[in-house]
């Protein structure tokens, strides 16, 4: 038997590896305390310093005594380590070994210096949590422990503290007589306390009440999100036989520009290799789930499917079925929030995050589960509305949201709004990045109308019957084919779902505007569908008009888009006083319009909102022209949240309050200035969109406003509000751009361009020799908003284009692209929902440099010898590729990126392809031949998904030209000491994704210059403390975690992305 001095301590500067030796010293660190404690009862305060060796040695006559003491100390090691390793393991398995030592050395001075007296003990009421608070005072620890080595000692130190509560309490009163007779049962005593350990919670300051429950409750809670945001109601049907689409199926990945130049996740994938390919220019449109980053403002119109998209991002997280661009988001909890919950509540904190999705499962919600998520780097936060929160209190969301962002830097945020109540830059002090949704194309529409219907084949009900669905849809594109003006309501979401709603039971013609829509869907909601059901109602259509009317208003009045149920029967209350016909209690009538109307809802128990904004606003502007509220509506016009009301209000109005509400703005225009009062200006010119008649006095002073004030827009930022007021702004723009700035040039594009229309495509013609990228970028964007045959021919047939380069964004196009004259370089980038299962659809293609292609299936790329001027080629999602050895015939091919679903399992292609410089592939199969390689003697960027650890990269060393390479996914720690000792004149490298090896091998590359390192997105820290003292351009990305930063020396230069 060793002595008990040696068996029971270690030297304080000890080395130690692995987290069981962190957990077994923290044990032993519990034990010792505990046991000295106990010896330390009955002793002078001055004697208490004492070694445990000398506390025995003077109470323990025997070294049979002091052995079973020993025995009995090591035994509560032990336990305390068994209990504590798990937890850490599941923590902190890639935390380095100089910070694990560094928080167990912290751990064990605030541990050394507790006072375990029973009067301590008393004093915290024998409470954990107390004990470890008062610890922390007496003894603070965190000067040079990293973020990461600081979790650790937080973590160990309430769990020591619960586990010394525990065993001192165990152990009995100590009496020196009684002393042999306690060792005597030293063996029934550690299995006591095995016992009582055994049942302690996993617990530490974030988890008080221990972790056991999280994956049980993450599991239910994932169920619930999936349950029941997976769906998308039929808008324009009663809320009692309005069928529950399936979200997932009927969802359209809509278009979003760019607003600001940023990193796209996707950047590094193509590794900026493109070029001119990949331009980084702000307005660049794209799918809206390509755009989107771990902070990212989504700014759109009403209608235009801003809630729809946090919806699809919540249950595609909580099914963890994203993929693209977004698959690192999978393994991630959605936390949805709705703004509009909180108008007149203090915003929401962590444990009140679930009380919209999930609020059936709040009272289960183990605690500071919501905390532990969003610390954990796992959480998905998707905040919706900012409009719909008072301008007055606007402030305190982006401030909500900063302490959000700080207080939890991993977490990722989506936040939605409309554009007149953030503009591009809301948030950008926050870290975030902006983007707009844009109005879907025709081909947008098109694929919007499959997808609805085959949603709504698998509802549970429907206005007509299941096989009257074709022809439904048939009908309905039909009329969108010959009537200009349902085209341009179509390319709305909220008003294409409506009038594929309405167009179900419906054989007559759709609304012509979109007052008429609204119109003929409340009309369907508040009175046919009871009608044609026979169905006898509490209220007639006319009262339930006027009640939702009123309601509207008020809400509008308050700056609100949602009431407690209770205020809205003091509402109704109060109206039916002046509605001598309607005679049912408030609480009947507000619950027949819930169940019967199908234009307002409980979103949440106890909560009443309108189903969606708009009808709010249509009604609200009805109420507002019933009760003459002209003046109002004037002295709010100024307000972003009022400008649809405002707007539709001119569409309710007769023609005297028209002329009164128009120059009512203007004459406010007139008084203000700066952009309040173009803005002013801007809202009158939009009114036109639903105005019929107005006075001509009125009507000569706005459209000398518009000539004279408004057009040519300034910017971007002016074009919608132009051109909703449809084919008739053409009326205001010049034939001709010549003496315009660019940023008014391509405002003026866009302008035109967004009217859709016939007329527009021959105006647009006119620009078309214009040869600034600014014009030609908006016409070869405008493409898909017409038809693009007719599009070809009469726009862009004779257009110099961008050095006669095109980019096609739809299989639409492609067929039509010798019409063009001056094309010299084509770019096909076809987006994820047109995926190809074959290249012959580029067959025809003339002049073909670049192409970006998403695919299916098993994909032969020998059509690809039909256009040898390809010089890049990026292909992706097939499940392999086949006969690349036709590859040969592409002789200016220059970049390559292939990316299949299975690991590339053979390279004799790249025999053939020696003038590559730049090479991207997907995973390599751990048996591949990789002498190909050596052939590649241009090669200059070289990235691989994943190095398989069997594979010796030493085949890439002789290549002479190779400067970059980009490794992802690298989970052994055995590929970056290869690649360093392989290419030591490397210039360029980035490491992307779960990043586990130590980076030290970094300093053998002499030469290198500029490293990225983008770290994976749920948690996991990347130390870059080896980096130290390199004189190198590092390049690290915000929503990736490092630790080391602040000790890397002045000659690494570090750009934040």
């Amino acid at each position: 038997m060793r002595p008990l001095s040696s068996n029971l301590l270690w030297s304080e500067g000890a080395v130690i590896i692995g987290l069981d030796a962190v957990a077994g010293k923290i044990g032993q660190a519990v034990a010792q305390r505990a046991a000295k404690a106990w010896l330390d009862k009955q002793r002078k305060a001055g004697e208490r310093r004492s070694s445990l060796a000398e506390l025995a040695a003077a109470e323990l006559s025997t070294a049979r005594q002091r052995d079973k003491l020993a025995h009995l100390v090591e035994g509560i090691s032990h336990q305390v380590g068994d209990q504590l390793e798990p937890l850490l393991v599941a923590k902190f398995s890639a935390l380095p070994e100089n910070e694990l030592n560094a928080a167990l050395d912290a751990v064990t001075i605030a541990l050394g210096d507790t006072d375990l007296s029973d009067r301590a003990i008393l004093d915290v009421d024998a409470d954990p949590d107390e004990l470890a608070r008062r610890i922390r005072q007496h003894t603070p620890t965190d000067a040079g422990l990293s973020e990461s080595a600081h979790r650790l000692y937080d973590l160990a130190l309430d769990q020591a503290c619960r586990y010394l509560v525990q065993v001192v309490r165990q152990l009995p009163a100590f009496q020196p007589r009684a002393l042999a007779e306690v060792l005597s049962r030293a063996t029934a005593q550690a299995a006591q306390l095995d016992e009582v350990l055994s049942r302690l919670p996993r617990t530490s300051l974030r988890a008080p009440q221990g972790t056991d429950n999280d994956d049980e409750f993450t599991a239910e809670y994932l169920r619930y999100v999936t349950n029941n945001l997976d769906r998308l109601e039929l808008l324009g049907l009663s809320m009692r036989n309005r069928p529950k689409l399936a979200l997932t199926v009927a969802y359209l990945s809509l278009t979003v520009s760019e607003e600001q130049n940023r990193h796209r996740k996707d950047a590094v994938d193509a590794g900026r290799w493109f070029g001119a390919v990949e331009a980084d220019r702000a307005g660049t449109r794209t799918r809206v789930e390509a755009a989107l980053t771990d902070r990212t403002l989504v700014r759109g119109d009403a209608g235009s499917g801003k809630t729809t998209l946090l919806d699809w991002l919540a249950v595609t997280a909580a099914r963890g079925a994203f993929s693209d661009q977004l698959r690192e988001w999978n393994g991630h909890v959605p936390l949805p929030i709705r703004l509009r919950r909180y108008a007149d509540a203090q915003l929401p904190r962590p444990e009140q995050f679930l009380d919209h999705a999930a609020s059936w499962l709040v009272g289960v919600m183990p605690a500071g589960w919501v905390h532990r998520c969003l610390r954990s780097g796992r959480a998905l936060v998707l905040v919706d509305g900012v409009d719909e929160v008072r301008p007055n209190k606007r402030h305190q969301v982006r401030e909500w949201l900063h302490e959000l962002g700080t207080t939890f830097p991993e977490v990722k945020i989506v936040v939605t709004s409309r554009p007149a109540a953030a503009d591009e830059r809301w948030l950008t002090a926050q870290g975030f990045t902006s983007v707009l949704l844009e109005q879907m194309s025709p081909a947008d529409v098109m694929i919007f109308l499959d997808r609805w219907h085959e949603a709504a084949r698998n509802a549970d009900a429907l206005p007509c019957p299941v096989d009257a669905l074709p022809a439904a849809q048939r009908r309905l594109v039909s009329q969108l084919d010959s009537r200009e003006h349902l085209r341009a309501l179509a390319a709305n979401p909220l008003l294409c779902a409506m009038l594929c709603a309405l167009n179900l039971g419906r054989t007559a013609q759709l609304p012509h505007n979109r007052i008429e829509l609204y119109q003929s869907a409340l009309t369907m909601l508040l009175e046919l569908r009871d009608a044609e059901r026979e169905v006898s109602g509490l209220l007639g259509a006319a009262e339930k008009s006027v009640l939702l009317r009123d309601l509207a208003w008020r809400l509008t009045m308050a700056n609100r888009s949602q009431l407690p149920t209770a205020k809205v029967r003091e509402h109704v209350g109060r109206k039916v006083r002046s509605m001598p016909n309607t005679t049912a209690e408030p609480a009947a009538i507000v619950t027949h319009l819930l169940e019967r109307s199908g234009v307002i809802r409980e979103p949440v128990p106890g909560q009443v909102d309108f189903v969606h904004r708009t009808f709010q606003e249509y009604l609200a502007a009805a109420e507002a022209i019933q009760d003459n509220q002209i003046e109002t509506l004037i002295s709010h016009a100024h307000l972003d949240s009022w400008w649809e009301t405002v707007v539709m209000a001119c569409g309710h109005a007769q023609r005297s309050q028209v002329g009164e509400l128009i120059t009512g703005i203007l004459d406010a225009a007139d008084a203000a200035t700066g952009r309040r009062a173009r803005r002013l200006r801007l809202l009158a010119a939009a009114c036109l969109e639903t105005v019929t008649d107005v006075q001509a006095e009125v009507n000569d002073r706005l459209d000398e406003v518009i000539r004279e004030r408004l057009v040519p827009p300034r910017h971007v930022r002016e074009t919608r509000s132009l051109a909703s007021i449809g084919p008739r702004v053409l009326h205001y723009l010049p034939t001709s751009l010549s003496g315009m700035s660019n940023a008014a040039a391509r405002a003026t594009v866009r302008t035109v361009a967004l009217t859709a229309s016939p007329e527009a495509m021959a105006r647009l013609a006119m620009y078309a020799a214009d040869p600034r990228f600014e014009v030609q970028d908006e016409l070869a964007m405008a493409w898909k908003y017409f038809d693009p045959e007719r599009y070809a021919r009469d726009v862009l047939a004779d257009a110099p284009l961008i050095d006669g380069l095109i980019e096609v964004s739809s299989k639409r196009m492609i067929k039509h692209l010798s019409t063009l004259k001056n094309l010299r370089s084509t770019t096909v980038w076809l987006p994820n929902e047109e995926p190809q299962t074959s290249l012959d659809i580029l067959s025809g293609v003339h002049n073909l440099r670049h192409l970006r292609m998403q695919l299916d299936g098993d994909i032969d790329v020998s059509p690809l010898e039909a256009h040898p001027k390809l010089e890049t080629v990026a292909l992706f999602q097939a499940n392999r590729f086949a006969n690349l050895d036709t590859l040969a015939g592409l002789p200016t091919l220059s970049y390559l990126n292939l990316r299949q679903l299975s690991p590339h399992q053979e390279l004799k292609f790249l025999n053939l392809l020696g003038e590559l410089k730049d090479l991207s592939l997907g995973d390599l199969a751990s048996t591949i031949d990789t002498t190909p390689f050596e052939g590649l003697q241009s090669l200059e960027n070289l990235s691989i998904e994943l190095w398989p650890t069997e594979i010796d990269p030493r085949v890439l060393g002789n290549l002479g030209q190779l400067r970059r390479v980009r490794l992802a996914w690298q989970t052994s720690p055995e590929v970056l000491p290869r690649f360093a000792a392989a290419l030591p004149t490397l210039a360029e490298l980035v490491l992307v994704g779960k990043i586990t090896a130590d980076l030290t091998p970094v300093k053998k590359l002499t030469s290198l210059n500029h490293l990225i390192v983008i770290g994976p997105h749920w948690g996991a820290t990347v130390d870059l403390r080896p980096l130290a003292g390199m004189s190198i351009r590092l390049e690290l990305y915000r929503d990736s975690s490092y630790d080391g930063v602040d000790e890397l020396g002045p000659d690494v230069l570090i750009k934040w992305r």
